[in-house]
């Protein structure tokens, strides 16, 4: 099913790319993750639009061709009428945009015919290099020919530093010169200015139970297995934290968005699963507990605390995802294995920040909140 809607929504792109001309002021957006451009393509689109009004946008998301939340009849009809403005309206938009940008792959394009004046642009939505990703991290024979195709595709990949930029080659099996250490564009967040108290005034006002406590915010990654991630909240013994840190500290739970059958019990944590912007939590955080995710490079850039809690490490190594770096030595933050381990940690406050400025030293060339300028910059020279 999927691979026919793939191949018939590309089918009438390359139908629009021979009958209309590249028009040079549309520009296509795609994400896979639901588009609330709180993201690298949100921050590049707000930097296009500051420089010149007259451009066109098209925005093209996963949740347009995903047949997941239909429940009724009615949601049935809306679904094909969006499938339909998907197909005919919006695979013309794309097809007559001179730049197309994107945050993770968009499958139809491996079956795509652009041309030279084309500008495609792969942003990522992940920072920096740390567990594998793409070609690293299987061995599907039709995965890998797909990735091949769709990353033929691609004029430039964006990337935080030029010691990161081997691993996305492997990742997406192209030429370096594809690879631009241009930096993150939805990094630039962290160095605009933010009045901290009226964020925390407001976040506590909608969660009253974090006033007066010091944020711990546990943001771990999906499994690719869904028995593992239904057990990844049971793995976390929030009685014990509550019992032995909670007059000091409040727990927030992200769960990634892959995540949707962990069980979560609302009244002895803070669920911000559903908050609008990662960043913001990761402003308001005073510790970040996470595991595998790649959320915890550019939480290096507040210089702030981390806690890693792999406690399937042994599972999640001998799986495929594995980790391009040893993990135990990279990780910018004390390891626990055990939820007491955990909580020494916290109780001891003891961290190595240097160690935490290294790595952000190693992931990141430019910390200087003007990657989405430079990513635009780009764009222009390809005019």
């Amino acid at each position: 099913m999927k691979n026919i809607k793939y191949k018939s929504f590309s089918s009438f792109f390359n139908l629009f790319k021979r009958l209309f001309k590249t028009k040079n002021n549309n520009v296509t957006f795609i994400t896979v993750h639901k588009g609330n451009l709180k993201d690298n393509l949100g921050f590049v689109y707000a930097e296009l639009s500051k420089r010149n009004s007259n451009f066109n946008y098209t925005f093209i998301s996963k949740e347009e061709y995903s047949f997941s939340e239909i429940s009724s009849l009615a949601s049935f009809l809306h679904k094909i009428i969006e499938i339909f403005r998907l197909f005919l309206f919006k695979s013309y938009k794309m097809a007559t945009s001179r730049y197309i940008l994107l945050n993770d792959n968009f499958l139809p394009m491996a079956y795509m015919n652009f041309n030279s004046k084309d500008v495609v642009i792969q942003l990522w939505h992940g920072a920096g290099a740390f567990k594998k990703f793409g070609l690293s991290s299987t061995s599907n024979q039709d995965l890998i020919e797909l990735q091949q195709l769709i990353s033929k595709k691609l004029d430039h990949i964006i990337v935080s530093s030029k010691n990161v930029a081997p691993f996305y080659e492997e990742a997406f099996g192209v030429d370096s010169e594809k690879i631009l250490a241009l930096g993150i564009p939805s990094t630039d967040y962290y160095f605009k200015k933010h009045d901290l108290n009226e964020l925390r005034v407001k976040f506590e006002d909608k969660y009253p139970k974090a006033k007066n406590k010091k944020i711990v915010l546990y943001a771990p990654t999906f499994r690719e297995n869904e028995k593992m991630d239904e057990n990844l909240i049971e793995n976390f013994d929030i009685e014990l934290f509550n019992n032995e840190l909670g007059s000091e500290y409040i727990l927030c739970i992200r769960l990634h968005p892959q995540i949707n059958n962990a069980s979560l019990n609302e009244e002895n944590v803070i669920n911000l699963t559903d908050y609008p912007d990662e960043k913001e939590l990761l402003l308001l955080a005073d510790i970040l507990i996470t595991d595998y995710s790649s959320i915890m490079v550019e939480y290096t850039l507040l210089n702030k605390p981390l806690i890693f809690y792999p406690y399937d490490y042994e599972y999640y190594l001998d799986s495929e995802r594995g980790f391009y770096f040893n993990y135990k030595n990279i990780v910018p933050g004390p390891v626990a294995r055990t939820n007491k381990e955990l909580i020494n940690i916290i109780k001891e406050d003891n961290y190595d920040f240097k160690k935490i400025n290294d790595f952000k030293t190693y992931q990141f060339d430019h910390a200087d909140g003007n990657s989405s300028k430079r990513v635009v910059d780009l764009l222009y020279a390809n005019k």
